[in-house]
């Protein structure tokens, strides 16, 4: 039988943290109490990266609520900060966000 890291689409390493592809949601929550709910694009234990449909400003500070069933049982939460965002289309924008060193990821095992 194949294990489930078999079957998870995984970028080329190149960071200190594997990142995994997803194509889930992320709500995004400014220290201003606005909501946005973005597309999660991967996630690794330090960082993921979103499109949205508006851009993020780099620097900003932001709480973010992961759902990821493949990996959680229930939604995280974390802190994170926009650590940059280029616009990839007319109406869509692209960032990467920073969780920090002391606000990492545990994932499940995936074995």
């Amino acid at each position: 039988m194949q294990g489930i890291q078999e079957k998870i689409d995984i970028l080329p390493y190149r960071r200190d943290y594997r990142r995994y592809i997803l194509c889930d949601s992320i709500a995004l929550l400014t220290k201003g109490g606005a909501e946005k709910i973005a597309l999660l694009k991967d996630l690794s234990a330090r960082g993921a990266g979103v499109v949205a449909d508006e851009p993020l400003q780099a620097n900003e500070k932001l709480a973010v609520v992961i759902s990821a069933p493949f990996f959680f049982d229930q939604a995280v939460s974390k802190r994170a900060a926009v650590v940059w965002c280029k616009k990839i289309d007319n109406r869509l924008w692209q960032a990467g966000l920073d969780f920090g060193l002391d606000n990492k990821i545990v994932f499940l095992s995936l074995l």
